[in-house]
């Protein structure tokens, strides 16, 4: 983007400047969310000429994603990771967007030519099979009935996305337990969601009991749940924190080793950072509160305004480890999933030749960016490998090309008596 912004909220507003302009050849993607009204005004004061073009195209609403789904839910108390912030700025009321909205945005991208989109949600997967077994147990009616309800919302949107384009590829963020349900995952192969984001976290149960999230799965059981969203066509985005109390040196090469036993498709594994909002920010705070530190005249509980240069990879003593052993050793995870010898294994389930070429050039920009960038210490090599990631990153545009279909109709609405109603034209 060429820039960086520390707005509210949860989700940035992101828009790739390639594309944007009329006529141009390289539409990539387009994220909408929830800081959306205070990033239209940061273009705004920087006068970017790529924001009047996109917006001049009257995408109608005024928080556009490319879906902001906005499934805010009443979460069940199992879902209160220490890490997140989600469930605790933004609460635990629902906040649902109609399938309606989401689906005319949809189209209304890809009739300019944007193929990839996110589906912004905090959760894909609403109501578990657990939910609802749970529910009937206690004889609840009204609250089983209010679950299927809430069930049926992401079906009937995923049923109207599987007659888009064939080419049009979403991605989403969504709980390891959408695995227990083959019916939910086959309407996602069926609607073009290909890829999601699953918060793995840590391949012990020690570690899930450190960030609260003991409802994931561990061991072997972990590795058979993410194989389950492969068998299924939906490739998954493992998530993996380390530096957590009770991890040690042998818990990142048995994180390496899940990784390529679970068969995901990309993996990023990140150091335990506490975010503002979460439980462990507010427990740190706290023991800073004792001990102050400053760098660069800075509190270490406000790191976001120390400078990249100096700012610590990690901020809270680890029992057994250094911080520098624990991001060598994340480095060295990095450097295992993403070498060759592991990627080229991994591209099997891509039929064509190019299209392998294009997955190991993918996985490498990926970890060009996140790893490198992200774990380096030295702000010169920071700055080298994000310019080896943006040199790679070219010959990836075409992939993410797309010619604009103006014409795109919107599907029709489903309902379970008539199914898929004749689709809608543009000018309804």
């Amino acid at each position: 983007m060429g820039f960086g912004a520390r707005l509210p909220g949860t989700k940035l507003t992101l828009l790739s400047p390639l594309g944007t302009t009329s006529g141009a050849p390289h539409r990539q993607c387009l994220f909408l969310g929830d800081s959306h009204g205070y990033t239209m005004r940061v273009y705004s004061a920087a006068r970017w000429s790529i924001l009047n073009s996109a917006f001049k195209r009257k995408l109608a609403s005024p928080r556009i994603a490319p879906v902001e789904c906005g499934r805010k839910r009443r979460l069940p108390k199992r879902y209160n990771c220490s890490f997140c912030s989600v469930w605790r700025t933004d609460g635990q009321r629902p906040r649902q967007r109609s399938a309606d909205v989401v689906i005319e945005e949809i189209v209304q991208l890809r009739r300019l030519g944007f193929r990839f989109i996110a589906l912004a949600d905090d959760n894909f997967y609403p109501v578990t099979l657990t939910d609802l077994r749970l529910a009937e147990e206690q004889h609840n009616t009204e609250r089983l009935n209010e679950l299927k309800t809430i069930r049926a919302e992401p079906f009937s949107l995923m049923r109207r996305l599987a007659h888009l384009p064939s080419d049009t590829i979403f991605f989403t963020q969504i709980t390891m337990e959408a695995a227990e349900d083959p019916e939910f995952l086959d309407a996602m192969h069926a609607a073009l969601i290909k890829g999601d984001l699953v918060g793995v976290e840590s391949v012990t149960g020690e570690g899930l009991k450190d960030v609260y999230k003991e409802f994931n799965c561990a061991g072997e059981d972990l590795i058979n749940r993410l194989r389950t969203f492969r068998r299924h066509g939906v490739y998954v985005l493992g998530s993996f924190i380390f530096g957590l109390p009770s991890d040690r040196p042998e818990t990142f090469d048995a994180t390496a080793a899940a990784a390529v036993q679970a068969e995901i498709a990309f993996a990023q594994f990140v150091l335990l950072t506490p975010y503002p909002g979460t439980v462990d920010f507010n427990r740190w705070e706290k023991q800073m509160d004792g001990a102050p530190i400053q760098i660069g005249g800075v509190s270490i509980t406000r790191r976001w305004l120390i400078p990249q240069s100096v700012r610590p990879k990690l901020y809270w003593p680890h029992p057994t480890m250094s911080a520098e052993e624990i991001r060598q050793r994340t480095q060295s995870v990095w450097e295992k999933f993403y070498s060759m010898k592991s990627i080229w294994p991994r591209s099997r389930f891509i039929k064509s030749l190019r299209a392998r070429l294009a997955f190991v050039l993918i996985s490498k920009i990926y970890r060009q960016m996140y790893a490198d960038t992200g774990i380096a210490t030295d702000s010169a090599r920071v700055s080298r490998y994000a310019r080896w990631a943006r040199w790679l990153a070219k010959p990836c545009q075409r992939l993410f090309a797309a010619p604009p279909m103006p014409h795109l109709e919107i599907p029709g609405t489903w309902s379970p008596a008539t199914g898929l109603e004749q689709t809608t034209s543009a000018s309804d």
